[in-house]
């Protein structure tokens, strides 16, 4: 019972709601309103090219862990996957859920790839993406530790945490072979198995041609985060960025709300408002790159329309 209130849609809306509203409820909403609605034309289809060439690269990676040289018509296939996951994002309660639909047209295409295969190149996928932005964050979190910024010992001991865990990984994939480890044999890592099958020595090579791949992504998304905040009049440098939005994207990644509204605009008042030059102007950076990553995911949903998509949609539940 508790775990069905916990996953219900309409407690993440509502919970979105208040959440909302108490970000919101000592600005100027209707001056926020004019302000998104007043943008330059030239601001959004910059930010609409850099998201979905964000969502390429991430799904060049992803290929890349499954296919060793992975041609243009491949991308296609594994991004057209991305994007329908993302729509599905939208309906669960954590955009993790998504990641476990967005195999399905990958399914259909190569039937050579076993579907346990699939799912656990999807976690390695994630896995790989996050080791980055961690890395990315922790070397921030050090220049701005040597710069004076002032930053919570939570914070640091977080990142030290999540830093020396993917050290450990990285350092299993170089020596070992990860596939042949008894780890697997406990309990807790058993749901990992799949991805053990992918951590291996033939398979090397690959996963640190993803990890650069996913070092250029990571880097355009700060970037057009930033770009985002400074078109907004934030004030914020992009090393600030690089610190908090790991953290504040990880926390989303939890189901707390629809979308991540209300909760991301908490979260950027709580780690940028010292930072920034107004509350209301992190609170136009927030709400506006929600509503960019949903023009996103509703490209997603078009594609999930596609013929091919809903055969392969039917196949993979039988």
């Amino acid at each position: 019972m508790l775990k069905k209130i916990i996953n219900s849609r309409l407690l993440r809306i509502s919970i979105s709601i208040i959440l909302i509203y108490f970000a919101f409820k000592k600005v100027d909403v209707a001056s926020l309103w004019r302000q998104l609605i007043t943008m330059d034309w030239w601001f959004l289809a910059a930010t609409m090219f850099l998201s979905l060439l964000g969502v390429g690269l991430v799904s060049w990676r992803w290929s890349m862990l499954l296919i060793k040289k992975p041609k243009l018509s491949d991308v296609k296939i594994f991004n057209k996957s991305s994007l329908v996951g993302s729509f599905y994002s939208l309906f669960f309660p954590t955009s993790v859920a998504g990641d476990l639909l967005k195999w399905m047209i990958v399914d259909e295409k190569y039937p050579e790839l076993s579907k346990s295969r699939l799912l656990g190149s999807v976690i390695l996928d994630r896995f790989i993406g996050m080791s980055v932005f961690v890395l990315a964050g922790f070397m921030m979190l050090l220049f701005g530790g040597i710069d004076g910024k002032i930053i919570p010992l939570w914070v640091w001991l977080v990142f030290i945490g999540l830093f020396f865990g993917c050290l450990v990984f990285y350092v299993g994939v170089c020596f070992f072979d990860l596939s042949k480890s008894k780890l697997w044999q406990i309990k807790f890592l058993k749901k990992f198995k799949d991805v053990a099958e992918l951590v291996n020595k033939d398979n090397r090579k690959q996963i640190f041609k993803a990890v650069c791949i996913s070092l250029m992504s990571e880097v355009l998304w700060i970037c057009q985060m930033w770009f985002i905040s400074w078109y907004f009049g934030t004030g914020l440098t992009i090393a600030s960025i690089f610190v908090f939005v790991p953290i504040i994207s990880m926390i989303l990644s939890l189901p707390i709300s629809f979308a991540g509204f209300g909760a991301r605009e908490q979260l950027y008042v709580l780690f940028f408002g010292a930072l920034a030059t107004s509350t209301e102007s992190i609170l136009l950076t927030s709400a506006y790159s929600g509503i960019l990553g949903i023009i996103v995911a509703l490209i997603g949903g078009l594609v999930s329309l596609n013929p091919d998509f809903k055969k392969s949609r039917e196949s993979s539940v039988k």
